[in-house]
């Protein structure tokens, strides 16, 4: 009667997901919380506190925020402006590649730098950004900094359905509008672990960088958050493992008697020692109702070990979008065909994540531009756009070298891609390139001038090089003076 009760009387779930057993019932929400109460300041604050303790001295999350920065950054997210105007375009790609060169307000960065840092910013803080200052230049400010003290927010902790009265509609640091609008940021210092100077920055002023998970979230939550148990786990395995195989590399003994009271202090009479070490080639003998017991590891190390932590990081990886081959440098150990494929896997992440750092670089640019035209370092036509440009990312390198400057060539001539898109991949762009291309052609000439050398030429390609061309079109490029026979032997 009662397993019949539970079909009669039971409410049907039209998803399984709905249902809550004894093992699930902590994970499962019976309404759905935003991700300023699932994560308030304090579990933040130690949240990020952990992950950073992660960055010192976990060797994964090391090589996770590394890959984000080199590849996402490469040498610099560059602007290529497009006005309307050569001259004006020249003028605002000099600007921007002299502020580059210190474009932070305590001169220790520079825009590469300033780049790799918001790149991996959320990893660790979830969320941060750059505070425009006055003197022209920008103040990196990660998540932590963001935030109020305890009881000025909107919301009540213990009742979240209960608001403070009078107070401003700021939530974790991010004051709002009733269009859940940010109009202003509470931003102060860390020192101590404490929150202090929280002065208030108007969004104008303010670069807030963060991904969403929700079109209404108002904070961004550390990426590797979801996966902190998971490193903590893999973490305590490899301490283990390496201490049963320390263990298990040495020969350790206990002796064993009948009355260890009067062992111990016989031994503590005796002059010379008991039996205490074992050295190579020694023989000793033990006393009537001694026992020697041997400790060690047995089957250690394991070789299992290393399936089951790839195991573990590929579910890391697979969160972050970054393959595990190359978490742990064995790309190699594949085949060509399989590291292609992860590496196109991986270039889309890069990709999407360049796509998010172009949204500040771009805020950034239009700034700086309108604080060039106000100080009247540049003029502008009414019929010029300076705010009109794309950025330049670094480009992705391929395996097979030879196959990506064929199909480079390819794409070339056939205007699917630029000669700026080409020379991304070697950390420049094709003005760049051009330059140095006529430097050495300059310098070619001087040399061969200089040495005798009738042709420059001869200082890039020094060997005889064989072309495929039609011997009819050759021929009718001469006067026609000459009858030309159809074969083109």
């Amino acid at each position: 009667m009662k397993t019949a009760g539970k079909y009669v009387f039971s409410r049907e779930h039209g998803y399984n997901a709905s249902k809550s057993t004894k093992r699930r019932a902590r994970r499962r929400e019976t309404t759905p919380r935003p991700e300023h109460l699932a994560l308030d300041l304090s579990d933040r604050a130690r949240v990020i506190g952990t992950l950073l303790d992660f960055r010192r001295n976990n060797p994964l999350v090391a090589s996770i925020c590394r890959l984000r920065e080199t590849d996402v950054v490469g040498q610099g997210i560059i602007p290529q402006v497009n006005s309307g105007s050569n001259d004006l375009d020249d003028e605002l790609e000099g600007l921007w590649s002299e502020y580059s060169r210190n474009p932070e307000l305590s001169g220790s960065m520079n825009m590469r730098d300033l780049q790799r840092s918001l790149a991996s910013m959320p990893l660790i803080f979830g969320d941060g950004g750059l505070l425009l200052t006055k003197e022209g230049k920008v103040q990196m400010v990660e998540g932590d900094r963001i935030g109020t003290l305890e009881g000025q927010g909107f919301f009540n902790r213990e009742n979240p359905k209960k608001v403070n009265p009078g107070a401003k509609r700021i939530i974790d640091g991010i004051e709002l509008n009733s269009h859940n609008r940010a109009i202003a940021y509470h931003i102060g210092t860390r020192e101590d672990g404490f929150l202090r100077d929280i002065r208030r920055i108007k969004s104008e002023n303010f670069l807030f960088h963060f991904k969403r998970i929700r079109p209404t979230q108002i904070r961004g939550i550390p990426e590797l958050a979801p996966v902190a148990d998971d490193l903590q786990d893999l973490d305590e395995y490899d301490e283990i493992e390496m201490i049963s195989a320390k263990i298990s590399a040495t020969l350790s003994a206990v002796i064993k008697r009948e009355g260890a009271m009067d062992f111990e202090l016989a031994d503590q009479e005796d002059e010379e020692e008991r039996l205490q070490y074992f050295e190579p080639g020694q023989f000793q003998y033990l006393e009537p109702n001694e026992d020697v017991s041997v400790i060690s590891g047995n089957g250690r190390p394991n070789v299992s070990a290393i399936d089951y932590v790839t195991y573990r990081l590929r579910k890391i990886g697979s969160s972050l979008g970054i393959p595990v081959e190359f978490l742990l440098q064995t790309i190699g150990e594949t085949s060509f065909s399989a590291s292609q494929g992860m590496i196109l896997l991986y270039q889309a992440t890069i990709e999407s994540e360049q796509r998010e750092l172009i949204k500040v670089m771009d805020r950034l640019w239009r700034w700086k531009v309108a604080t060039w035209i106000a100080s009247r370092k540049i003029k502008i036509d009414d019929n010029l756009d300076p705010f009109s440009l794309r950025w330049q990312p670094p480009g992705f390198r391929w395996v097979n070298r030879q196959a990506q400057v064929q199909s480079d060539a390819t794409y070339l001539g056939l205007g699917a891609i630029s000669l700026d898109d080409i020379s991304a991949t070697f950390g420049h762009d094709a003005t760049t390139s051009l330059e140095r291309k006529a430097k050495n052609i300059q310098e070619a000439k001087r040399i061969a001038e200089a040495y005798g050398i009738d042709d420059w030429q001869m200082l890039f390609n020094p060997f005889p090089t064989t072309a495929q061309a039609n011997l009819m079109e050759l021929m009718a490029r001469d006067d026609g003076s000459a009858e030309v026979d159809d074969s083109t032997d």
